[in-house]
């Protein structure tokens, strides 16, 4: 696109030659947040002493606070409960206050760590089974009633993730005495399931029905962008506590999250589906030549796309990095298009923050067509526009620019743009223009983006690090001081987003 005022200027912003962020060590993501929650329940001893101890608890709750920690949630936003005090009761009562604390456009992490059980449902006679993890009361909270409880939060909330390390059979098809603990010298390795109360053929399900808290939540109307559900095993296997470091879903999830996670399509941001690749070929090696024991398999529900932390090495200044490493990566690295960096941004708005954008003209003439936005936001917010270019390589923020400063909307009011004073005129080459357009909860700060003024519209937005700036400033807000507070802005990263695509010809 071109920006024609009074006089003509590109209105790009060049993405060339960004990079793979580096191997990511542990550093980290944004400061705490108060709009971040966490509830964390880890529970190894149980009132029944038919239910095996699971020993590495301690290890698991550890790593549940630095993951929620590397997710931006503040300690006084934390609730942990551990053994004794996880009874389904108190458990179901934290949950109740966690739905009173969240506001709208909060996130929210939820993370357990015990024994699951499964039995049969009477409703469906033997048609089925259904699931649930065992408080330390020896009472079973359901996926149903999991799923009815966190469904209001999920509803309000911008992401809610949940990750349960737990496993709700008793062994795989056939093998129903693969259930008993394994040693490695002084590793203890325990199933996280209990045959207690469970039947033969619930605790082996390959043929059975089940209920799981993902498809609970779909049914209970949450919106599927804004709710992902991590599972330490697939539904017929077990997964598996090490007395030494906690739960192998566990700590291979934790390490990835917090930087052994790579790029592996060169977007600029590590997604939940990239983290959960890394941790389960940690887990594959883990368990290798175990006897008896053919695999854990981590499965993910809802959206994979989202980013839940960012990590702090993707900014290191470009002076940092070591030129020839460098050189080296940008010829091997993948490089995601411009388009699927859009795509992927797009992947993180609130699906409750309906938005109205549309062009006027699909199909623009290059050097004669202006490209024309309407835009119709339900609420209050910021107004963002980033258009990835026909040529597959470049990058423009469209709005706001040096001609167009505030972009500040109003629920419910109509905005075209351009506004009065200037135009954008289709630049070519031909092909598919990508527009995404999003209005924030709070403003974003551009001043993150590095770049350089040529004239009065012209700057470059995209360095070295480029793709992986422009993820986290357009994802992350900057709320002003006293954010929240009647009257007061949003302190939420919450976005509503559509993404418009415009073909141009000559």
């Amino acid at each position: 696109m071109k920006a024609r005022p009074a006089l003509m200027a590109t209105l790009c912003l060049a993405l060339s030659g960004a990079l793979v962020a580096p191997a990511l060590a542990e550093a980290a993501a944004a400061a705490p947040r108060p709009t971040r929650h966490a509830l964390i329940i880890g529970i190894g001893e149980y009132s029944d002493p038919a239910v095996p101890e699971l020993r590495g608890i301690r290890h698991d709750l550890i790593s549940a606070r630095r993951m929620a920690a590397a997710m931006a949630v503040p300690d006084a936003n934390i609730t942990v409960l551990r053994d004794g005090a996880a009874t389904a009761e108190r458990i179901r009562s934290e949950i109740a206050a966690l739905d009173r604390r969240v506001a709208d456009g909060d996130r929210v992490f939820i993370y357990y760590s015990g024994h699951g059980t499964r039995w049969a449902d009477a409703q469906i006679q033997a048609e089925g089974c259904i699931e649930g993890l065992l408080a330390s009361d020896g009472q079973a909270l359901t996926n149903v009633e999991l799923g009815q409880r966190l469904a209001p939060l999920a509803r309000r909330a911008d992401k809610m993730l949940v990750f349960y390390d737990a496993c709700f059979s008793g062994g795989v098809a056939g093998s129903s005495q693969r259930t008993r603990g394994l040693r490695d010298g002084a590793e203890a390795i325990t199933p996280k399931f209990t045959r207690a109360n469970a039947t033969d053929a619930c605790a082996q399900p390959s043929n059975y029905r089940t209920r799981s808290l993902a498809a609970t939540l779909r049914q209970q109307q949450a919106m599927p962008e804004n709710v992902v559900h991590i599972a330490a095993s697939r539904p017929d296997e077990l997964s598996f506590d090490s007395s030494t470091r906690g739960g192998f879903a566990t700590s291979n999830w934790r390490d990835c999250l917090l930087g052994e996670a790579q790029d592996l399509d060169g977007s600029g941001a590590i997604t939940v589906d990239e983290v959960t690749r890394c941790a389960q070929a940690k887990v594959t090696r883990a368990l290798a030549g175990q006897p008896g024991i053919l695999g854990q398999q981590l499965t993910v529900a809802g959206n994979a796309g989202f980013v839940p932390a960012w990590m702090g090495a993707a900014f290191v200044p470009p002076a940092a990095v070591n030129v020839a490493a460098t050189a080296s990566t940008a010829a091997t690295s993948p490089r995601a298009p411009p388009a699927q960096i859009l795509a992927e941004l797009h992947g993180q708005r609130d699906g409750q923050r309906q938005l109205l954008a549309s062009v006027r003209q699909p199909l623009l003439k290059i050097g004669a067509d202006a490209l024309q936005i309407d835009v119709n936001s339900p609420r209050d917010g910021y107004l963002y526009i980033a258009q990835a270019g026909s040529d597959g390589r470049s990058l423009y923020l469209l709005y706001p620019n040096e001609l167009a400063r505030d972009n500040r909307v109003r629920g419910g009011q109509a905005v075209a743009l351009p506004g009065a004073g200037w135009e954008l005129v289709a630049g070519g080459p031909p092909g598919t223009e990508t527009l995404l357009v999003m209005v924030t909860d709070a403003p974003r700060d551009l001043s993150g983006l590095p770049g350089e003024r040529a004239g009065p519209f012209v700057k470059t937005l995209l360095d070295e690090q480029g793709r992986a700036r422009l993820q986290w400033v357009l994802s992350n807000g900057t709320p002003a001081k006293g954010c929240g507070q009647p009257g007061a802005a949003s302190c939420s990263d919450a976005f509503g987003a559509v993404l418009l695509r415009v073909e141009t010809v000559r």
